[in-house]
């Protein structure tokens, strides 16, 4: 059996390239070793709620007048999904600790130091902050216009053919890119406790303020520009409606389908072999699975060319999440909950949360309160939260099997209490629904180093803009494609699906070329 394109794995990127491949013409088979599509964004039942795996948010959806970028992949698949939004970015609680001067009691009644509730837009993001930090309006507005701009560089590394003239018209933002977020924000003459609350987001890119560079503009700015939005209908749903484009275009799907082994043939990849059996071919493979998984899982250790060991060698795994996922039976206002997104930190100071990520019990964690962007997402009466929490390489070895299910009910309960402090608040006692997920969790169904869904740590010499300008240089063969969050843009479910419709563009180029079109 012959095909032009085969997609190992139906994640995000995958979908979003057998889609793009599928539109285009091409005979393209999508591999998938679970029973549903999507990955992360799938979901699971537990009793009279329903939950996605991950965090479901998305940063890039725009509006009629304005699209996003996901609104335009999107678009080019040809789906429609029903959004909601929420009017605020994000609220960032820091527990005053004893000792602490700063220390003020906010409207919960808790001691804190930092208690920020930023809304979206850039004015008023910047007069907040200025409001928090007197002196920080000017510095905010002046990093949201290089986000503006950076993000004109973005959009001209779609189509490399434009990159050297963009290059050239913003000279200034090239050169921020080898330069830390910190260094950036110091050169902007931002306060350093605003910078602390601007640099909320930086556990979405997994690096801190001192690692990333200043990329990380156009995530903040595109979270403040366009808000958060999730799928009224979950993540699934945005699965589901790629599964049946791909199917309207005359792709194929096969589900309890794991690729166990690359096929090659002169140097290069030719095919797969399925559950250890039937074999297919194909001009073109793109991969979802992380490049540590294919290497070693897929190819012989002879057919890997040299160059990509000394990547993964060089390389750094990113964070890993601990979520844990429950379903309350008290409505948010009997809870006391008024925010979508909250961020309670042991420090306000982006380097200072990244070294407590190191290990677990960490103080640091996110809490999502679903019902507060999607209203009837659980039954009336009830809540459905997402608590959140970030560790960095091998955290659990020495945990033994046996200790395995203990160590995850103390995660468990340290994260609830946390959150119950900071925001003075009872959960316990209303726990109708709780499933726990830790790293092993992750790395069970994700099949990624450690459980990380965010592939590798976005270092200065391997962030965005330098994964972007190698990425054809660092191609393995010209014939096999990653996509996903281990590529170009890191994590997030806006990133995959650009890097598999970009992945799957540069195979219908080479067609095209081919055909003399």
């Amino acid at each position: 059996m012959n095909y032009d394109v085969i997609v190992i794995g139906a994640g995000n990127g995958g979908l979003a390239a057998a889609a793009t491949c599928a539109k285009a013409g091409l005979s393209t088979l999508l591999l998938e070793k679970h029973n549903i599509p999507g990955g992360a964004a799938s979901s699971f039942v537990r009793g009279r709620f329903e939950f996605d795996p991950s965090l479901h948010e998305l940063c890039e959806v725009g509006t009629q007048d304005k699209l996003g970028t996901v609104d335009e992949i999107f678009n080019r698949i040809g789906i429609d999904i029903d959004w909601c939004s929420h009017p605020s970015t994000f609220r960032l609680i820091v527990p005053a600790k004893e000792g602490d001067t700063d220390a003020f009691v906010n409207e919960d009644g808790v001691r804190v130091t930092v208690d920020a509730r930023m809304p979206n837009g850039y004015e008023a993001f910047a007069k907040k902050l200025d409001e928090l930090v007197p002196g920080s309006y000017d510095s905010c507005m002046a990093a949201f216009d290089l986000s503006i701009r950076m993000n004109a560089l973005f959009d001209a590394t779609e189509d490399l053919s434009l990159l050297p003239g963009t290059i050239k018209d913003l000279p200034d933002v090239m050169r921020l890119v080898s330069h830390s977020l910190k260094d950036l924000l110091d050169t902007l003459g931002m306060p350093k406790k605003a910078q602390d609350i601007f640099c909320t987001y930086w556990s979405y890119m997994g690096a801190p303020a001192s690692i990333f560079d200043s990329i990380y503009l156009t995530v903040i700015g595109s979270y403040v520009k366009f808000g958060s939005v999730v799928p009224r209908n979950r993540s699934h749903a945005i699965s589901i409606a790629i599964d049946k484009a791909i199917r309207d275009y005359g792709g194929d799907i096969w589900y309890n389908s794991e690729v166990t082994k690359v096929i090659t043939k002169n140097g290069k990849p030719a095919g797969v072999v399925i559950n250890g059996e039937k074999e297919v071919h194909g001009k073109y493979i793109i991969c979802n699975a992380v490049p540590n998984v294919a290497w070693s899982e897929l190819f012989d250790l002879k057919d890997v060319p040299e160059k990509q060991l000394r990547m993964l060698n060089a390389r750094k795994v990113a964070c890993s999440l601990s979520t844990v996922y429950i379903g309350l039976n008290k409505s948010k206002e009997e809870l006391g909950l008024k925010d979508y997104s909250i961020f309670i930190a042991p420090d306000s100071d982006s380097d200072k949360q990244y070294e407590a990520a190191q290990k677990f019990f960490n103080g640091y964690c996110i809490i999502n309160c679903v019902n507060n962007i999607i209203p009837d997402c659980s039954p009336e009466g009830t809540t459905q939260l997402f608590l959140t929490t970030i560790t960095f390489g091998d955290s659990m070895k020495g945990i033994k099997p046996q200790d395995y299910k203990k160590f995850k009910t103390e995660v468990a309960k340290d994260m609830i209490e946390t959150c119950e402090k900071a925001l003075n608040i009872s959960i316990t006692p209303y726990i109708e629904e709780i499933e726990i997920a830790l790293p092993p969790t992750f790395a069970r169904y994700l099949n990624t180093p450690w459980g990380t869904p965010y592939g590798y740590m976005l270092e200065k010499w391997d962030s965005i803009i330098p994964r972007t300008v190698q990425a054809v240089m660092d191609r393995p063969f010209d014939n096999f494609f990653f996509c996903g969050a281990s590529q170009q843009r890191g994590d997030g479910y806006s990133s995959a699906y650009f890097t598999g419709e970009q992945a799957a563009k540069e195979i219908i180029m080479m067609e095209n070329k081919k055909g003399g079109k």
